[in-house]
């Protein structure tokens, strides 16, 4: 049996078809756990009457304790040999189950993941994987790679996972605990099979931008860990490579996209005034990382190396009006095409 843990928190308006999108699977042997995580908008009875409707369902109450501790809570309910995890206001192909298990049983993998389709902004960006033919953990440092780049590593929500692997999510963190998670996991698989399909559907809303100073530092501190968890990985696994050095540079790249991304962020953060905004940039400038390994990143946007070019330089204030006007025309571009659905 397969075990599916949907964490719910204020999801009224999209559970209904988060759970839809489960029970029309072509692949029926399965069960349902809804983690009410201390919801008050309605969810938390409506995950009730979702469970009487269907004897698939099971429901979990819990204080709002966050996602992590939810998906936790998910995997100690849950009753399948296998567990998969999709987040409330997402959804699933009518397939996804069935394709998921049959190339599990092909590959004997511990792990399956595959594609998905990213909604924002009126878009559906297909990502795909590329198809990995072998599937032993120790051969796959170049896939590994691959798929750390382009973020298939980072969450649970496109995989498959065996349960009797499982681990438990890290509650005490905000930011990587899904990719800290998955690296955990990986440590304890020998095969992994990847299927070139996108067969989930990823929302995501227009965000908030704006981080507190606290919340900033803290966000740098956790992505330096999780460049590190990462750059551990690799090496326990394939530190004997010749290719050792551009494979540690590749993973630092995702660091420094960090601090590019917040950067960006800064124009739309009303939180801030203009010298505050000078200054986050220029402690990013600052940073030890940033100093001392930003020249070993492989920016593959056009926009984060003319960043990096100024930003290296100090020159703040050009970084900040590269932000702005870079806003300027990603929001054009956001009105171009919501006018066009």
């Amino acid at each position: 049996m397969y075990s599916v843990v949907i964490p719910v928190y204020q999801a009224k308006d999209t559970l209904t078809r988060c759970v839809q999108s489960w029970l029309s699977q072509t692949e029926s042997d399965l069960e349902l756990i809804l983690v009410d995580d201390g919801s008050s908008d309605g969810s938390e009875t409506l995950c009730d009457e979702l469970q009487k409707k269907d004897s698939r369902i099971r429901t979990v109450h819990q204080k709002n304790t966050g996602v992590s501790a939810a998906r936790n809570a998910g995997i100690e309910a849950a009753e399948g040999d296998f567990l998969l995890f999709t987040d409330s206001d997402d959804y699933v192909a009518a397939d996804y189950l069935a394709k998921m298990a049959k190339l599990q049983k092909e590959t004997d993998s511990d792990l399956v993941l595959c594609g998905f389709h990213h909604l924002y902004e009126g878009a559906d960006i297909l990502k795909l994987p590329e198809k990995i033919k072998e599937t032993k953990l120790l051969a796959l440092s170049e896939e590994f790679l691959s798929l750390y780049e382009k973020s298939f590593l980072n969450m649970p929500w496109n995989k498959l996972y065996k349960r009797a692997l499982m681990g438990r999510f890290d509650t005490s963190l905000s930011l990587g605990e899904d990719l800290l998670f998955n690296l955990d996991y990986l440590r304890r698989c020998e095969r992994i099979a990847v299927l070139s399909e996108a067969l989930c559907y990823y929302i995501q809303e227009e965000q908030k931008v704006t981080l507190s100073s606290k919340k900033r530092k803290n966000r740098q501190m956790l992505s330096q860990k999780i460049c590190q968890a990462t750059e551990d990985f690799y090496k326990e696994h394939w530190g004997n490579t010749s290719s050792m050095e551009g494979a540690v540079a590749r993973i630092f790249t995702r660091y420094m996209n960090e601090v590019m991304d917040e950067c960006e962020k800064l124009p739309k953060d009303k939180t801030l005034t203009y010298q505050e905004k000078l200054q986050v940039i220029e402690n990013y400038a600052k940073d030890f990382w940033v100093r001392t390994r930003g020249d070993s990143a492989v920016f593959l946007y056009l926009d984060y190396r003319i960043l990096w070019y100024f930003l290296k330089r100090k020159q703040v204030r050009m970084v900040y009006l590269l932000c702005v006007l870079r806003t300027f025309v990603v929001d054009i571009l956001h009105r171009i095409r919501r006018r066009a659905k």
